[in-house]
Order: structure tokens, then C-alpha cells, then sequence
């Protein structure tokens, strides 16, 4: 993708705040001009005071479009800032959300798996990328192009030889220039791109790892190899800057030369006596404000290699639509799913690259308000038939209907480094405090939130510091229970935990969830009894299904393993 063919999301936001591009342009532009004219005026007025026999009615006009130009430049550079700025910060808040939504519904999709450190420069490195793009190269580019238009047409007007040698030296300035740096830099600034992804994501993979490397005694080892990796960018990005002065040092002699240029022409042309000769002044210092706006574009225009990686890395994450359930497409249609909670029909689902799927010919119907438990050994598939459920990956055949939202429950459940509450209603933010109270009640934390000094303004440490892995997962099913989602994926909940506290969550969880769906993925089968329903997936494949003591009757297979289960608390399925 190149930057002319747009994304989708790129052409919606310029549409949707055109207003605001079209009126930060043109503030830059009278902002630009008003300098010009300020400086053209000063000259002028300069030149006029010197002459024999002055008036001051004769200078009057010269003072007051000097007045009006020097408080015309400032405030039409603060109102450009403020319109740009207001603009482009619009646009990445709008994209920030995209990017967050789009991490969440995809977050647990093994297909694409990103590490956090990737995550952290999509979110930071690349939309800085995009706001950089508008502020520091579109604008400026658009604004020096009609400058330099509009200088060779009021030279045009004067002498249409020195208008158009205005306009070889404004085509060096605005195009070759900036060419040549984009040209020079190409390579060197994706080499620091590079460079500083791999940074975003070490840095990010040591400070999750710092225990172990403390433990190892190689902290400094860690922090060597990543100050290592910021000599290196800081090099690469030394060498860009050397090439960007280079480059505008060859613009800056140019423009240098075209004043000079100026200054030959307008002495020529209006070196004579009488009121005329103060044209010359004018002419020559209403040029330098030019020069500002031109000097800016080598550098700006260099970091487009960096600005179009950026746009196509987000362009590959938030033009993808997130998975939907079926008739999401149009919402006329109403799925008709009676009683049933969950529809999975003739599933398969394959991991790119695998030989063999991780799930196949997978057809069931799970009710509204059953609880399910779905066993199997480590790669049986029982994981991926929850993300199927949860709708994070879409199946490679089949069809998946799901009845009301879903809430999740993992292995390793994140608590947020913030309150109580805020940890508890972030999915659903307008929860009261009774309803808070309630979801921890009903999970058997009403005891723990009353020992609390601050109740639910007590911060809970990142990853849940202060509470116990028990007391952990129960924040986090209470978080649950305040969405409330009427159906409920628990997926390994148990695998940390000891037998005790593994039962007492249980309990929790059946008698929160007596009014909802709920299905439990596990290989432990610890009180099976209490489930509605057990299916057990063996190789991709559904090879038991049924009630408990329907399948303790009359399957041997899954008599033996309760039996094995309950002689060892923590075993694997086998």
C-alpha cells in the first residue's frame, strides 16, 4: 500500500473532518501569507521613512498593514495549531479505539498472535506515526505549494521571465529536494523502524521476564542488551538527521541564491528614484518568510517511508472486520435459536500451517441456563471450541450462532493495577456500588470486601497483588457477573489452584451462575457430577456426550476416569 491509495479508515476520517482540514489549511496559509506581506510591508515602510521630504499621511497605510499583518500572523498560527491539532488528535483518538477494540476481539486468536511489545508500538509508535503525518508533512507540504504558486504569480505579475525561474526554484525546493531525502532516507529509516519494534517488543518481554532475570542474577545482562539496542536506533537516526541537514543545507543555498536572484531583479527593476525604489526592500524581505516554510520539507518528507509503514501495519489490523455471529450482517434478521444458548453446525477449524485440524465435523446445541463441562486432553481442540464459542476466530467451515453476548474467564485471570471498582465494572461501567457488592457476594467475597479499609476504592495491585489466586479469579468471575452476560466460557479456571480452593471457586460458580449459561473447559473432574452435561473431545472430535450419570452408567471410559480423577485431585484427562 502507498500513501495515495488510501485505506478505508485513512479516506472516513478525512471525510468525516474535511471542514477542519479545509480551515487548517487555509489559516496556514493566511498565517503564511500575512508573514510575507508583514515582512513586505516592514520593507516598504523601511525604505519610505529614509526618502527626503516624508509626510506622515504618506506612510500611514504602510503602518497600518504593518499593524494588521504583525497581529494577523500570530493569531492565524494559533487558530491553524489549534484546528490542526484539535483535528488530528480527533483522528487518533478514533483510531486508538479501533486499534483497542480490534486487540481485544483478537487478542486470543492463536492465528495472530502478537507479542505485547508489538501491541505496544501498534498503539503508540505507529498512530504517533499517523498524527506526525498530517502535522509535520501534509499540512506543511500543501501550505509551501500554494506559497510558492502563489509567489510565482505576483512575480508573474511584474515580470513573467523571474516568475518562472521562481518556479524552477520552487520545484527544486518543494519537489526535488524532499525527493532526494525521501530517496536518501528510505532505507535508513526503515532500518530504524525496524530497530525500534524489536526494542518496543525486548523491552516489553524483560520487564514481564524481570523476576526470572533477577533470579538468574543476569539483570544487568538484560538491561546491556536493551541499552545496546538504543545505541543502535540512536545511530540510525544520527545518520537520518546527517542526510535531513545535508539535504536542507543544498534547499537553504538555493533559496539563499533566489534572494539574491531578488535582489538583482527588484534593484533592476525598481532601482530608480522616486516612490518605486522602496519595492526593492519589500520584495527582498517579504521573501524570507518563504524560506521558513520551505527548509521544514526535506526532513518532514524523509519520514515518509516511517509514516507508510505505519499506515499499512494499521491498515492490516483495524481494516479487518471483527468476527460477528451469524445474521450480523443484517439486522432485520433475527437469529431463531428457541432455547438454545450456543449453535455450533458441522464446525471445522485448522491453525495456518498445521497438518491436521485442530477441530472436525463438531456439531452440538448447548440450552440456555445448562452448565457444560467440556473435557479433553492438552490439544484435543477443547481450548479452540471455546474461542469458536466466544467468536475470537472464525471457524474454516460451519456455522456458529450465539444467543446474547458472552463472558469469559481464563486460566489467569488480569486484575488491573486500579480500584476495586474500576477492576469490577469494566464491563459494565454504569454498575452501582450495590450491584458491585452484590457480583462479589455472590462469588464469596463479601467477607474480604468488608476486612477492606477502602472498600472498593482499595487499588489492587497489578496482576492482582494483595489478593490470593483464589481470591483472583473470583474478582475477575464477579467481573463477570456484573456484565452480565447471559452466557458464561470458563476456560481452565482451575489449573493453578489447589483442590481446596478449586472446589470453593466451583461452588462459587455454580451458584452465581444458577440463572445462565455456563461452560466450563477443563481436563479436571472435579464435582462432574454437578454439571447438566459432559462432552468430552477427543483428536478434534466430539467422543462423549451426555449427562454424568447417563455416561457413569453406561460408559466404562468416563467411569474410570472419575475414578482416576478422584484418587489424584490434579490429573491430566488420558
Amino acid at each position: 500500500m502507498s500513501i495515495q491509495r488510501r485505506p478505508a479508515w485513512f479516506k472516513s476520517f478525512l471525510s468525516r473532518y474535511k471542514r477542519s482540514v479545509v480551515f487548517a489549511l487555509a489559516l496556514g496559509l493566511v498565517a503564511s501569507g500575512c508573514a510575507a506581506l508583514l515582512m513586505f510591508t516592514s520593507g516598504y515602510l523601511i525604505s519610505a521613512t529614509a526618502m527626503p521630504g516624508i509626510t506622515l499621511f504618506s506612510v500611514m497605510v504602510p503602518v497600518a498593514c504593518v499593524q494588521l499583518f504583525g497581529f494577523g500572523r500570530p493569531a492565524a498560527r494559533y487558530l491553524e495549531r489549534l484546528v490542526s491539532h484539535d483535528w488530528v488528535l480527533k483522528v487518533t483518538s478514533d483510531l486508538r479505539s479501533m486499534l483497542y477494540w480490534g486487540i481485544e476481539a483478537r487478542v486470543d486468536d492463536p492465528s495472530r498472535k502478537r507479542a505485547a511489545g508489538e501491541y505496544l508500538g501498534l498503539l503508540a509508535d505507529d498512530v504517533a506515526h499517523l498524527q506526525n503525518l498530517y502535522l509535520r508533512v501534509v499540512f506543511p507540504t500543501l501550505i509551501a505549494l500554494l506559497l510558492g504558486l502563489g509567489a510565482a504569480l505576483l512575480f508573474d505579475w511584474f515580470s513573467i521571465p523571474f516568475a518562472l525561474l521562481m518556479l524552477l526554484v520552487f520545484a527544486l525546493v518543494v519537489g526535488l529536494l524532499p525527493f532526494a531525502a525521501l530517496l536518501a532516507t528510505r532505507a535508513l529509516s526503515e532500518q530504524a523502524k525496524s530497530l525500534r519494534a524489536d526494542s518496543y517488543a525486548s523491552l516489553t518481554d524483560d520487564v514481564i521476564g524481570a523476576t526470572d532475570w533477577a533470579l538468574a542474577g543476569r539483570s544487568y545482562d538484560a538491561m546491556r542488551s536493551h541499552l545496546a539496542r538504543g545505541d543502535a536506533l540512536r545511530e540510525v537516526e544520527a545518520k537520518v538527521r546527517a542526510t535531513q541537514r545535508t539535504l536542507s543545507l543544498f534547499g537553504t543555498l538555493a533559496l539563499g541564491a533566489t534572494i539574491c536572484a531578488v535582489i538583482a531583479w527588484s534593484g533592476a527593476s525598481f532601482g530608480g528614484d522616486g516612490i518605486a525604489a522602496n519595492l526593492v526592500a519589500a520584495f527582498v524581505l517579504g521573501f524570507f518568510p518563504l524560506i521558513e516554510a520551505f527548509s521544514v520539507l526535506p526532513a518532514a518528507v524523509s519520514q515518509v517511508t516511517a509514516h507508510e509503514d505505519a499506515i499499512r501495519r494499521l491498515d492490516g489490523f483495524v481494516a479487518e472486520p471483527a468476527p460477528t455471529c451469524d445474521n450480523a450482517s443484517d439486522p432485520s434478521v433475527e437469529p431463531k435459536l428457541d432455547d438454545t444458548a450456543i449453535s455450533l453446525v458441522d464446525i471445522a477449524y485448522s491453525y495456518p500451517g498445521s497438518s491436521r485440524p485442530a477441530l472436525e465435523d463438531v456439531t452440538l446445541e448447548i440450552k440456555r441456563d445448562s452448565s457444560v463441562a467440556i473435557l479433553g486432553r492438552s490439544g484435543s481442540g477443547k481450548s479452540t471450541l471455546a474461542e469458536l464459542m466466544r467468536q475470537t476466530i472464525e471457524p474454516s467451515t460451519g456455522r456458529i450462532s450465539v444467543a446474547g453476548s458472552i463472558g469469559y474467564l481464563g486460566q489467569t485471570p488480569y486484575l488491573f493495577n486500579r480500584s476495586l471498582r474500576a477492576n469490577l465494572a469494566l464491563g459494565n461501567a454504569q454498575a452501582s456500588d450495590d450491584e458491585l457488592a452484590a457480583a462479589l457476594d455472590a462469588v464469596g467475597l463479601d467477607d474480604k470486601l468488608e476486612s477492606l479499609e477502602n472498600g472498593l476504592d482499595t487499588v489492587i495491585g497489578e496482576t492482582g497483588i494483595g489478593f490470593s489466586g483464589g481470591e483472583a479469579h473470583r474478582i475477575a468471575l464477579a467481573r463477570v457477573l456484573v456484565a452480565d452476560a447471559p452466557i458464561i466460557v470458563v476456560d481452565e479456571p482451575f489449573a493453578a489452584l489447589d483442590p481446596e480452593t478449586e472446589n470453593d471457586l466451583l461452588d462459587s460458580l455454580f451458584n452465581a451462575t444458577e440463572d445462565r449459561t455456563l461452560v466450563v473447559i477443563t481436563h479436571h473432574l472435579a464435582q462432574i457430577e454437578r454439571f447438566d452435561r459432559v462432552i468430552f473431545i477427543e483428536n478434534g472430535r466430539i467422543d462423549l456426550d451426555g449427562a454424568p450419570a447417563d455416561l457413569m452408567r453406561a460408559n466404562a471410559r468416563f467411569r474410570k476416569l472419575v475414578e482416576f480423577d478422584r484418587r489424584n485431585p490434579l490429573p491430566a484427562v488420558s
